[in-house]
């Protein structure tokens, strides 16, 4: 004898199959209109499933995976469900045992071609595609006709859908590789440097150039960059001082050893690696960015290898969730910043050209950015913002040790267009490292020395020369 709730579904299924869109166009509206929901919903599930951000995402769950297939899913089942409506008498019970049962084969598939983990991530949201599919595709279908509004809803996430799709796949065009076993090609034009690498005992691979002679300065990049964001400095003053750059490993053309976790500290200790290896003493460290946790780091602990500091837009204290950087942090590290950046690129993209105020040649930023747009490299530039907060041990470290190098010459340039680095943040370097110059840059951004090159330049020289126990005093560009 049948339920309540049994004839209810009989009674509910058999309306389905009476006004089941009978015609090819109508299934594919319905299925294409189930798709949206349905799409926004595994993208969801992919990004809120715990992860580490950015670095421990899956490529194979992109969006440009996962939109095309839930639409053909929405789609599919639209059609098969006006097959079944029209021969079971619970049509959704049905779709749904053939759902679920294409969804274990695809797990299975998953666990036998793909990585490690993979079957575990995706799981969430292939349970949630099934559930909703199996949910929403019956109701579109028996849908009897739409309302202007909900027809224009629909084309137009569709038609975003679908825009979507293509700037992924657009971001994900790589270069080919280039002379010498490079990644890719780096034209002399634009990166005169002859590109070395090492091999450090922890594994690591590490990319890097060593341009000129004399005193030593070692240039450390930040996020999204690498090596070559120092390109003109490099250039200006390799004429007089041995000038070195690297790649961290994940950045550039460096390679990461296994089970690296990519944090701030553990670049710290691979630049302390690749120092010891090359055998650098009495270092002027530049510093931008992420430089400056990194690079303070090392100095901190040996504070013998180091000579001088040059620094600008860089912080070695904890950031609290409630200021702007903490809010950047929270944003651009979040699954908001990591959809962006895992599946178009989109964040180192969007820091390079805001954070220059000139507007670069396009093969210059194609440089920036090409490091990244690899699948399985551009993580990385998604999990950076997500330490500032995360890495809050490392920076109360650093913030403690400061001391250590406090007698350290120091040139800070310090661009006022930059937002993320108020002048609270300059203050603060003024007082860690009381023998100081300042140079203030009112029309430069995060990215100062694209803008500045020509004006640093006989600053650093100055600063190289000067006697290392001179006064400190403050300084702006334009005076």
């Amino acid at each position: 004898m049948k339920t309540v709730n049994e004839i209810a579904e009989s009674l509910t299924d058999s309306k389905a199959t009476n006004r089941t869109c009978a015609t090819v166009p109508g299934a594919l509206w319905s299925g294409w209109a189930a798709s949206v929901p349905v799409v926004l919903l595994a993208v969801l599930v992919v990004h809120m499933t715990p992860h580490t951000r950015g670095i421990g995402f899956y490529p194979e769950l992109r969006y440009a995976v996962v939109a095309p297939i839930c639409v053909l899913v929405a789609v599919a089942a639209a059609f098969l469900y006006r097959r079944l409506a029209g021969r079971f008498e619970r049509p959704r019970r049905e779709l749904t045992a053939i759902l679920l049962g294409l969804a274990a084969l695809a797990l299975l598939g998953m666990a036998a071609a793909g990585p490690s983990g993979l079957v575990g991530a995706a799981l969430p949201t292939i349970l949630g595609v099934v559930g909703v599919v199996a949910w929403i595709v019956p109701r579109f279908v028996a849908r009897p006709r739409w309302t202007r509004v909900g027809t224009v809803a629909i084309v137009a996430f569709g038609v975003v859908e679908v825009t979507g799709v293509v700037g992924a796949l657009l971001s994900e065009q790589v270069a080919p590789p280039g002379p010498d076993g490079l990644a890719f090609a780096i034209p002399n034009a634009r990166f005169d440097v002859d590109h070395k690498f090492v091999d450090l005992p922890s594994g690591a691979r590490v990319h890097y150039l060593d341009e000129g002679k004399g005193e030593t300065l070692l240039f450390l990049h930040g996020n999204p960059s690498w090596s070559f964001q120092w390109r003109d400095l490099v250039r200006g003053l390799r004429g007089s001082y041995r000038c070195v750059a690297l790649d961290y490993p994940g950045f550039g053309l460096s390679l990461a050893p296994a089970g690296f976790g990519f944090t701030p500290r553990e670049q710290s200790f691979v630049v302390e690696e690749f120092v010891d290896r090359l055998g650098l003493r009495d270092v002027t460290l530049v510093m931008q960015d992420w430089g400056g946790p990194i690079g303070i780091g090392l100095a901190e602990r040996r504070p013998e290898l180091v000579r001088r500091v040059v620094l600008g837009s860089t912080w070695a204290w904890p950031t609290a969730p409630g200021e702007p950087r903490g809010i950047f942090s929270a944003i651009a590290g979040g699954p908001v910043g990591e959809f962006a950046q895992v599946n178009f690129n989109g964040f180192a993209q969007f820091g390079i050209k805001n954070g220059i105020v000139r507007e670069l040649p396009p093969d210059v930023f194609e440089l920036y950015v090409r490091p990244f747009r690899p699948l399985d490299r551009r993580g990385v530039a998604a999990f950076y913002p997500g330490q500032i907060t995360a890495a809050g041990d490392y920076f109360s470290e650093l913030e403690a040790g400061l001391t250590r190098v406090k007698d350290k010459p120091a040139l800070v340039f310090w661009a006022l267009k930059d937002i993320g680095f108020p002048r609270s943040d300059l203050a603060r370097w003024e007082k860690a490292f009381p023998n100081h110059k300042t140079i203030e840059f009112p029309d430069a951004n995060h990215f100062f020395f694209e803008d500045t090159a020509e004006q640093m330049i006989p600053e650093i020289r100055a600063f190289m020369s000067a006697d290392p126990n001179g006064p400190g005093h403050r300084a702006d560009i334009n005076e």
